[in-house]
C-alpha cells in the first residue's frame, strides 16, 4: 500500500471509528422516537444512519448496545430501511436527552423553519439545563434584513448568538470560481458548512447539532433520518421538528407570535443569492427590492465573459442586464447600459 492509500485508509477508519462510538452513545440512550425491532436480528434498537461518500441515502442501522458494552450494528437492506424509516419519529423527551450529550448549537439561517427550531430549542434545552448558542452564517450573499432579523430573534429569546463568515465573499469568490448551479454548488460549502467548521473547531470537549431540517421539504429529505454522525462537524446532528408539517410550522410561529421572517415579507428567498435554484421572478423582485445586489451579480456574470449566467430559461442562459433594461428601474452602475449586441444569443445553455 503506498503512502497516500495508507492515509486515506486511516482517514476512513477515524471516521468509522466517530461514527460507531457516536452510535453507540446515541443507543444507550434509548430514544423512544427511534427505537424499532431489527428486521435482521429481530432485537430492539435504536435506527441510526450513516454518511457515505458519493451515496445520495445514507445507508440505514439498527444499533444495540450488547453484553459487554459495546456496538452491535445490523446494516438494512434499502427496502427495509424505507419501511423503519416509517416508525421513526423525534420526541421532546428524546431530544432533552441528546442536549444533554454535549454543548448544543441551533443553526439559524433567518428562514421559517430555522425560527421554529431555534424557539423550540430554548424551552427544550431550559427543561435539559443546559446553556443553548445559536449559529448563523453570514453568506455576504443575502438580504441584510435577514441579519437584522437574526439579530433581533435571539435577543427576544435571550439565546446568544455567534454569526460567521467565510473567507472571502460570495461575489468575489464567484468571480473566480464561476456561478453556483445546481450540479456544481460550491456555495454551500464555502459560505455556510466551511465557517461553522471552522467555528465548531473552536470549541472544546462534546458538542450537539441542532438544525431545522424537515422531511416535507423534499423527495430527497424525505429520506433522512432526524439523528446522524456529522462527518464536517465531526458531532452528533439532530432535527427536532424533522417530522412537523408546513402547516404545524406555520401554526406554531403564530402560536408562539415569533416575529416573521423577511423570507415572508419579500415573498423570496432573503438569505442567499447565489443563483443555484431562483428563477426570474426571484430576480425581478431582487431588482425591485435590492439593486445594489443585483448589479453585484451582473458584476459577477461579466467575469463569466459570456460562459455562464445566473438565470436560465428554456434552455437558454439569460444575462441579467436584459431584466436590467427591460425594468423601469435606472440604468445600473454595474453596466446596466449594456445590452447584448446585435445577433448575439443569449448565451448558448
Amino acid at each position: 500500500m503506498t503512502a497516500q492509500g495508507s492515509n486515506g485508509a486511516r482517514r476512513r477508519r477515524s471516521f468509522d471509528e466517530a461514527w460507531a462510538e457516536a452510535a453507540l452513545l446515541v443507543a444507550s440512550k434509548r430514544l423512544r422516537g427511534l427505537t424499532v425491532r431489527c428486521p435482521v436480528c429481530r432485537r430492539k434498537g435504536t435506527a441510526f444512519s450513516k454518511w457515505v461518500r458519493g451515496l445520495r441515502e445514507k445507508p440505514l442501522y439498527i444499533c444495540h448496545v450488547n453484553r459487554g458494552g459495546g456496538l452491535d450494528a445490523c446494516q438494512l437492506t434499502r427496502e427495509n430501511a424505507a419501511r423503519v424509516k416509517t416508525e421513526l419519529s423525534i420526541f421532546p423527551d428524546d431530544v432533552v436527552k441528546l442536549i444533554r450529550l454535549g454543548r448544543p448549537f441551533a443553526l439559524f439561517s433567518g428562514g421559517k423553519d430555522s425560527l421554529c427550531l431555534v424557539a423550540r430549542m430554548c424551552a427544550l434545552a431550559k427543561a435539559a439545563k443546559r446553556d443553548l448558542t445559536a449559529v448563523h452564517a453570514e453568506t455576504t450573499a443575502g438580504f441584510p434584513e435577514v441579519e437584522t432579523y437574526v439579530q433581533t430573534v435571539c435577543e427576544q429569546l435571550d439565546v446568544p448568538l455567534e454569526v460567521v463568515h467565510p473567507h472571502r465573499d460570495f461575489f468575489e469568490t464567484a468571480k473566480r470560481w464561476g456561478i453556483p448551479s445546481p450540479r456544481s454548488r460550491w456555495c454551500c460549502e464555502t459560505l455556510k458548512v466551511a465557517p461553522m467548521r471552522r467555528y465548531l473547531q473552536t470549541i472544546e470537549g462534546p458538542r450537539v447539532i441542532f438544525d431545522g431540517i424537515r422531511a416535507a421539504e423534499s423527495t430527497g429529505r424525505a429520506k433522512y433520518t432526524p439523528v446522524w454522525y456529522h462527518p464536517t462537524f465531526k458531532c452528533i446532528s439532530v432535527s427536532p421538528i424533522f417530522y412537523w408539517s408546513d402547516q404545524k410550522i406555520d401554526g406554531y410561529i403564530r402560536r408562539k407570535k415569533l416575529p416573521e421572517s423577511p423570507a415572508v415579507k419579500l415573498n423570496t428567498s432573503a438569505e442567499c443569492w447565489c443563483g443555484a435554484y431562483q428563477g426570474r421572478e426571484d430576480f425581478e423582485a431582487l431588482l425591485s427590492m435590492h439593486p445594489e445586489i443585483f448589479d453585484k451579480l451582473m458584476e459577477v456574470e461579466k467575469a463569466q465573459k459570456g460562459k455562464y449566467t445566473f438565470l436560465f430559461e428554456k434552455g437558454q442562459r439569460i444575462p441579467l442586464v436584459q431584466l436590467r433594461v427591460a425594468t423601469k428601474i435606472g440604468p445600473s452602475v454595474a453596466g446596466g447600459d449594456e445590452t447584448p449586441a446585435k445577433g448575439e444569443k443569449a448565451v448558448a445553455g
